[in-house]
């Protein structure tokens, strides 16, 4: 091995010792669950943004569809008042010059035809991106939930572990004195040693614990066995698409880019007394001036919580059409979930969110 290979291979080796002592799991966990969380609020912000930018381009397609037709109805009309004429034998001039207008509108006709067709396209694409972003918030906020209950138990497990790693460092220190004693001490010896053996054993049935947990961790987004029963489940459903429709009634809620949800008609009542908890909560501790960003960062997505555990989301576990009416009049709007701390402050005052 050459000079410069081993040279290489103690900086690496030197390094990889470094890093072992500078990487904490516990501050690991915490940043990735920082990062989730922030991931998550660029993503709300990004439905709210293709949300609005979707909406524009179906107020400008109804407004095209609407001149198009005013166009349409004029043009015929001039063309009628034509054709009346030349059956009266009136002057040509005149029918000429009606005529000329109905074509002017004709061509305005064609060319507003054209831009609805240009922004129906943009408007199914607005609505594909606005379904992606969505599919991808319920993936990160299951990856989120997921991590927050696993985070607490890894944590643990790193600190048992390394609790058991300065027992054995004890007791490996301690055995060590024994080493020039008589005959006498010797039996004494073998039972540290066997102290340590099994202080060993338990260090690596932890270690192995731990390596076992930490390699699962990435496994959030990947594909697991309850991902291809879950699909497997969705095909058998697709198969008993002949069973009666559901005749449950509804009431709905709109999130601010967060789409519109279903509640069922007859938890009306257990629904909104625990959204009205919350609302009641935060207004009261904003009105006393006792709010902090802490306690509205620990109370305020628990509106959404509930929602999304009793909810169905319309477009995604519920069509339009099995909803009904209500889906165009939701009762209550939410503000986005990622609502800013001094924003909420303005909006919880009086009667909250949910009057009464």
């Amino acid at each position: 091995m050459g000079l410069i290979s081993r040279f290489t291979n103690l900086f690496r080796s030197k390094a990889h010792a470094v890093l072992d002592r500078v990487e904490n799991p516990e501050e690991q966990l915490d940043y990735l669950y920082e990062k989730l969380t922030g991931q998550k609020k660029l993503a709300a912000r990004a439905i709210r943004d293709a949300t609005a930018d979707r909406n524009l381009i179906r107020n400008e397609l109804d407004e095209q569809r609407s001149e198009m037709q005013r166009a349409h109805d004029s043009a015929k009309a001039y063309r009628t008042k034509a054709l009346k004429l030349e059956q009266e034998g009136a002057d040509p001039t005149q029918i000429e010059r009606y005529n000329d207008a109905a074509k002017r509108l004709l061509a305005d006709f064609l060319k507003r035809q054209k831009q609805v067709e240009e922004l129906g396209s943009r408007l199914e694409k607005a609505n594909l991106s606005v379904n992606t972003l969505k599919e991808k918030q319920i993936d990160l906020e299951t990856k989120l939930e997921d991590l927050r209950s696993r985070k607490e138990q890894l944590k643990s497990e790193w600190r048992m572990a390394k609790a058991e790693e300065r027992i054995s460092g004890s007791l490996a220190g301690f055995e060590s004195g024994f080493s020039d004693m008589d005959l006498t001490l010797g039996r004494i010896e073998e039972k540290v040693k066997r102290k340590k053996a099994l202080a060993q054993a338990s260090t690596e049935v932890l270690a192995e614990q731990q390596a076992g947990a930490a390699i699962d961790l990435p496994l959030l987004g990947g594909v697991d066995d309850t991902d291809v029963a879950l699909a497997q489940l969705d095909k058998e459903l697709k198969m008993d698409l002949a069973l009666p429709a559901s005749d449950t009634a509804y009431f709905c809620v709109a999130v601010s880019g967060g789409g519109t949800w279903a509640l069922e008609e007859s938890l009306r009542s257990d629904i909104l007394e625990k959204l009205n908890a919350v609302d009641n909560q935060l207004t009261q501790l904003n009105e006393s001036g006792d709010l902090t960003q802490s306690q509205f960062d620990d109370i305020y997505p628990q509106l959404f919580t509930l929602i999304r555990q009793k909810g169905k989301l319309v477009g995604r576990d519920l069509t339009a059409e099995d909803v009904g009416a209500t889906y165009h009049n939701p009762e209550f709007n939410f503000p986005p979930e990622d609502l800013d701390f001094e924003e909420a402050q303005k909006l919880f005052e009086g009667e909250g969110l949910i009057p009464g």
